[in-house]
């Protein structure tokens, strides 16, 4: 029984911890958006192989990568430097390839990107699909959303959807300490 006490207390130190040491978006990673925690939030990612696929997103994502990244309705502005060149563009779709970093800023219906060594961060709003591929190392990639040191690995072989910004249900709660009035 005094294990469970013990692990109860070590669990709500460490959720003290971890809001404690969480941190918003800098300024450069918001672009021109406002520090606006009910509509906006920070999700960053990061791989050595996968792939990911923002859906009907609003806000600034920036990431590096080497690999293909299709940018599909933007309603913005696109930035792409380094070893990167367009491959296609056809109406409202356009495909890079290369290695390099990509800013994007504004409203999109996708941009999706796979291949290898991609680091992301994204403030805004959406929904960000992520599939993870094991590497030689038998590791998937990692997703968080203020606090690196609670973050959850992509999947294997398959998908999953990360909600932008983090949803009330999985955002940690400060807890409130009453006197016990007597």
């Amino acid at each position: 029984m005094r294990r469970y006490g013990l692990l109860a207390t070590v669990g709500v130190l460490g959720l003290l911890y971890a809001v404690g040491h969480s941190q918003p978006a800098t300024p450069e990673q918001r672009g021109k958006l406002p520090l606006d925690e009910r509509k906006y939030g920070t999700l960053n990612l990061s791989t050595r192989l996968g792939s990911f696929r923002a859906i009907n997103c609003e806000g600034r994502m920036e990431f590096t990568f080497t690999g293909t990244v299709l940018i599909s309705r933007m309603d913005g502005d696109v930035q792409v430097t380094g070893n990167v060149r367009k491959e296609y563009e056809f109406g409202d779709r356009k495909v890079y390839y290369g290695t390099g970093r990509v800013v994007a800023s504004g409203k999109w219906r996708a941009i999706q990107w796979f291949g290898k060594d991609m680091r992301a961060t994204f403030y805004g709003a959406g929904l960000v699909r992520v599939n993870g591929e094991f590497d030689s190392n038998q590791d998937t990639g990692l997703f968080w959303y203020d606090d690196k040191d609670l973050a959850l690995p992509w999947p294997a072989a398959s998908s999953r959807d990360v909600i932008v910004p983090e949803p009330f249900v999985n955002q940690r709660i400060q807890p409130k300490i009453m006197s016990s009035g007597g």
